[in-house]
């Protein structure tokens, strides 16, 4: 069975700090992550097989090494198969997403994310988007529709 690609962002989805509030720091220096989003995000990683791409502005920072061990350190069971292209364009995540996914022909995908401009990708793009909210997180409700999305395959 060929792995489902998962489209990830970070803020909104794993970090949770209100924009008004510097983010709490754990020891290796990076932006906390909120515990409960990083249980969820592991039961799906558990109940399917996935390559994690990620989709967030922070990737522009740090390299996948960095970020994979930021995950290890944060208790994540799988690391990063690459990020998303950085474009040179201010495309926004809607159309970042969009174009990796016509370029890359990925079918077989999953989009966690909290930016609502993705909303607006195309029907066939935007059936797979699991939309979270900016405080929350991954919620208990976004596993249940990841469960929901792999079990009509």
């Amino acid at each position: 069975m060929k792995p489902i690609a998962l489209l990830l962002d970070l803020d909104g989805v794993l970090i949770t700090t209100p924009t008004w509030k510097r983010d709490e720091i754990h020891t290796d220096g990076y932006s906390q992550f909120n515990a409960v989003c990083v249980e969820n995000l592991n039961q799906i990683l558990n109940f399917g097989r996935f390559e994690i791409y990620i989709s967030s502005t922070r990737r522009k920072n740090k390299t996948i090494e960095e970020f994979n061990q930021i995950f290890k350190n944060r208790g994540i069971l799988q690391e990063i198969k690459a990020f998303l292209p950085i474009n040179d364009y201010f495309l926004s995540r809607k159309e970042e997403i969009q174009v990796f996914l016509e370029q890359t022909k990925i079918e077989d995908f999953i989009i966690i994310d909290d930016d609502k401009t993705t909303l607006g990708l195309p029907d066939k793009f935007k059936s797979r988007l699991i939309l979270t909210e900016y405080l929350i997180g991954f919620s208990n409700e976004n596993v249940a529709q990841v469960k929901a999305l792999l079990n009509k395959e």
